[in-house]
């Protein structure tokens, strides 16, 4: 399992680690435990390129934090002569071009994380991917599937927004649909300490902000 998490505070970060060895108790008791305004949590099976703490989300570029959900196979040639992840070469291109968020929008995955002190999320009509809002404390979870428990503000992203705090872009709230319950799931995808200690603490504590 590839970890991460990121957390900010008056506009700065306070807190960036990750690895393959993280423990999700130990983020949960962090996230309790520490002031903050916003929280990224990002958590993954490796799909891509070698399982290590390098290629763990999030990544960290000048001013900007960003963790990735999808695979963008356009920018394979940068990755490749690189020797980075995909999220990676987006990244420094973003950065080394001192490009806007909107940039985003030419891809087709969900991207999360901190630019210039601020949250954001920009998203796309991505397949197979499910979003969680939870209306007490504002977080947002970006995911593949989400545990039985999780009946409710499930919502399927289908078109292009970009959101950096305030209400839910009408994107999301007009395409609310019922969640089915999983019939079937990998028990090792589905890791009973990540989604009960981990997600649910994020999702209880006002600002949080996963993927």
């Amino acid at each position: 399992m590839e970890i991460g998490f990121a957390l900010m505070k008056n506009k700065k970060l306070i807190k960036f680690e990750k690895g393959v060895n993280l423990d999700v108790r130990e983020i949960a008791k962090i996230l309790r435990n520490t002031d903050y305004d916003w929280a990224l949590f990002h958590t993954r099976l490796a799909s891509i390129g070698e399982k290590c703490d390098e290629n763990c989300h999030p990544f960290k570029r000048g001013n900007m934090v960003m963790a990735m959900n999808g695979t963008e196979r356009s920018v394979s040639f940068l990755s490749k002569i690189n020797d980075i992840t995909d999220t990676e070469a987006i990244l420094e291109t973003i950065y080394k071009y001192n490009l806007t968020l909107a940039a985003l929008k030419n891809f087709g995955s969900i991207f999360m994380g901190f630019f210039n002190g601020n949250p954001f999320v920009v998203a796309d009509n991505t397949y197979n991917i499910k979003v969680l809002n939870n209306k007490k404390s504002k977080a947002l979870v970006f995911a593949s599937n989400f545990p039985t428990t999780f009946k409710n503000n499930i919502y399927e992203a289908t078109e292009h927004f970009i959101w950096t705090g305030g209400k839910l872009p009408k994107t999301l709230i007009k395409h609310k649909k019922k969640y089915a319950q999983l019939k079937y799931f990998d028990d090792y995808i589905y890791h009973k300490d990540l989604y009960e200690q981990c997600y649910i603490e994020a999702l209880e504590k006002e600002g949080g902000l996963n993927i």
